[in-house]
């Protein structure tokens, strides 16, 4: 099999780590590829790497966007651009497995997308010493869509779908605030995904111990509460806006449909606070695959979490 696979990578500001990711995929053992990349306004040195890339390898293609477009509208475009028959997503800062290409090739047969869970790096380059997903929640395969309503363990950077999936995902609703997501929604329900069990892509999170602190910085208890409840109420607006657009696809089933006519209802008067017995039926029947991307012995806690409404008992179970 020497199929032709794209690559899609988007670059903002990235002269940092950006040579690091793009060596690493130029030294695949799979060379049948196009590495497509989109740069959305950067003002440092970035531009000028991507030019010389260009120069030493006609794999590399370049584009550059007349105004910022924002990540995920930034890879609609860059997918827009592919050619190959395989579609691999790639962020500017990880790094790729020499073999990744090669394994997903071998292992996505009749599934339109194969994913894999990323091993955590830092700014160095230094393993942290766990993977993006694995082992506090787990992959999902199959027929699966309902595991994408809350949660996601299908990263952008780690996944790769087949061609005519473009057809289904493009345009990315101006709601959607994560393009992968939404490709596993779609995937998952036209087709079937699958997974390698073996991480194929080095994560790189360089920020992550400011992240942790700034979720320290609360001045006072009412403070952190208020921040808290900010934080709910976001929630609960995205969900509403996934849920209406995972509403629209063709191919979802009754009980899909169903399921999703219950949350946009109870989260659309998510600063109510009542309780919902009929969103608690929903949860609890459907509850392993709602919450497949979460260890089995936590499932039943996180039913609590989405069918209470009163302030208190969010803050409570928010918190445990």
């Amino acid at each position: 099999m020497n199929n032709l696979v794209s690559i899609a990578m988007c670059s903002y500001n990235g002269e940092r780590f950006i040579q690091e990711q793009i060596d690493s995929i130029l030294s695949q053992s799979y060379t049948n590829f196009e590495l497509i990349i989109v740069d959305d306004g950067s003002n440092d040195n970035t531009i000028k790497i991507l030019e010389d890339y260009v120069k030493k390898d006609n794999r590399v293609k370049f584009f550059q966007n007349d105004k910022n477009l924002g990540f995920v509208k930034n890879f609609e475009k860059a997918i827009s651009l592919c050619n190959g028959d395989y579609i691999a997503l790639a962020d500017q800062d990880d790094i790729w497995k020499k073999d990744k290409i090669e394994v997903f090739i071998k292992n996505i047969g009749d599934n339109l997308l194969i994913y894999s869970d990323a091993i955590l790096i830092d700014q160095y380059s230094k393993e942290i010493g766990k993977e993006l997903i694995r082992p506090n929640g787990n992959l999902v395969e199959g027929k699966c869509n309902k595991a994408f309503i809350f949660y996601n363990c299908v990263s952008g950077n780690t996944l790769m779908f087949k061609k005519e999936l473009i057809k289904y995902i493009l345009p990315i609703p101006e709601k959607i605030t994560f393009h992968d997501i939404w490709i596993a929604f779609i995937a998952s329900t036209i087709g079937t995904i699958t997974f390698t069990e073996e991480a194929m892509t080095y994560y790189r999170r360089y920020s992550e111990q400011v992240t942790k602190d700034s979720k320290k910085e609360y001045k006072t208890i009412s403070d952190r509460l208020k921040k808290k409840e900010k934080s709910y109420l976001l929630h609960a607006e995205n969900l509403v806006n996934y849920c209406k657009e995972f509403a629209k696809v063709k191919n979802i089933d009754e009980d899909m449909k169903n399921i999703l006519d219950i949350f946009i209802g109870h989260y659309s008067n998510y600063n109510k606070g009542y309780f919902n017995l009929k969103m608690r039926d929903y949860l609890k029947k459907y509850k392993n695959e709602l919450f497949a991307i979460k260890r089995e012995k936590t499932r039943d806690r996180y039913i609590k979490r989405y069918y209470f409404k009163n302030k208190l008992l969010k803050i409570f179970f928010y918190s445990i």
